[in-house]
């Protein structure tokens, strides 16, 4: 957990220094260690395992769209419900566990909402970009093979 408290520090000073893709690359390896040392650290403090996992990936949600890359924002949040799904689903796991497993999915779905209300339209928009870019990528193979 310490490595994962001093990865966020310095995530969040690049952060607060406009260096989102530094702020990013942090918050991706505080994320691991969080991943990483998950199963021992939840029998000790589940609420502040639970919550570093859940911090990591609104901190890279926060990045990505400072960076303007709403659809990887929006991936962060995916991955963060996917995440606590995977975990409430698993069978050693306890009601006070699962409470507060819920309370955190609840909390990251309120973000995730106000994330929509705010830059939903941003995300159909660079979503709707990126396929004419792959549409485009494989027509040009294509093209090419008929010449």
């Amino acid at each position: 957990m310490q490595n994962w408290e001093r990865l966020t520090r310095h995530a969040n000073r690049a952060y607060s220094n406009h260096d989102f893709l530094e702020a990013v690359d942090l918050n991706r390896q505080a994320l691991l260690h969080a991943e990483r040392s998950f199963d021992d650290d939840f029998y000790q403090d589940a609420e502040s395992t639970v919550a570093a996992a859940a911090v990591s990936y609104l901190n890279i949600a926060e990045s990505y769209t400072a960076l303007g890359d709403y659809i990887s924002a929006n991936t962060q949040f995916e991955n963060a419900v996917n995440f606590l799904q995977i975990i409430i689903a698993r069978s050693d796991v306890n009601d006070e566990q699962r409470d507060l497993i819920m309370r955190t999915a609840n909390h990251i779905r309120f973000e995730w909402e106000l994330f929509t209300q705010s830059f939903g339209q941003k995300v159909s928009a660079q979503g709707r970009a990126l396929m004419r870019s792959l549409a485009h990528a494989v027509a040009i193979p294509v093209a090419h093979a008929h010449h």
